[in-house]
């Protein structure tokens, strides 16, 4: 599919960043231009401390650019005031973290249900769950599954909002190749079945085989950004 047909999710044009700490200014992005593409698979790719997760959290709305301007298909995002910001998150962006951050007092069924209940269009929570294969587990808590079986929770949780865009925060960055393959490949199912636009972010080299798209960042500017001619499946790849 040619790029100029592609439908534009998210464009950034100049984006900075610069954290303030008493007198010490810290710059992590400096003037990212990028668009992301609907319905597609991008990993992004760098070491640590390249401002991989403060990109990632400007996108989802979590921290705000010191500059620069972010559009969220028609919207400008850049100009949100906080309420707005929490109105955009909540509507339009599923999260998934490293620590997969389940309420251990909550069952997994229960923890989907704290997503749809500030959903306005929400999935039902055990056709989520059945989504990444966890249905069986709706009954347990958190301490009764492997690190695998909660991250596919925490998956099913960010997915039950039906958001547009779902941003994976080095989702496999706790786990053991087996269970991070297995993780992977409910991720990119998902971006198959559903359609939905997957962002994920990680130090791991060999994921970006699996994406439609790969952009490396270094130092806080984009170095590279290009399209895998042909995509490996998850269960291939070895890290």
């Amino acid at each position: 599919m040619e790029q100029n047909k592609k439908e534009v999710e998210i464009s950034l044009r100049g984006i900075t960043k610069t954290y303030i700490m008493g007198e010490v200014k810290v710059p992590v992005l400096h003037g990212i231009d990028l668009d992301i593409y609907k319905s597609e698979l991008t990993v992004i790719l760098g070491s640590s401390g390249t401002g991989k997760s403060t990109l990632l959290n400007i996108i989802g709305g979590i921290d705000t650019a010191t500059s620069g301007q972010y559009f969220f298909r028609d919207k400008d995002i850049s100009s949100a005031s906080d309420k707005e910001l929490t109105k955009f998150r909540r509507d339009n962006i599923g999260f998934v973290f490293q620590f997969y951050n389940l309420v251990p007092t909550l069952t997994s069924k229960e923890n989907v249900e704290v997503s749809t209940e500030i959903s306005k269009d929400p999935m039902d929570p055990l056709e989520s769950l059945e989504l990444v294969e966890m249905k069986e587990k709706k009954d347990f808590f958190p301490s009764q599954m492997s690190g695998g079986q909660q991250q596919r929770i925490s998956i099913a949780r960010a997915l039950a909002k039906k958001p547009a865009l779902m941003l994976c925060d080095e989702p496999t960055g706790a786990l053991d190749f087996k269970t991070g393959q297995q993780v992977i490949k409910t991720l990119n199912d998902l971006n198959e079945k559903l359609g939905t636009t997957i962002i994920i972010i990680t130090h791991c080299a060999p994921l970006a085989d699996m994406a439609h798209r790969v952009i490396h960042l270094g130092r806080g500017v984009v170095l590279d950004s290009k399209y895998n001619k042909t995509r490996r499946p998850p269960e291939e790849i070895v890290w």
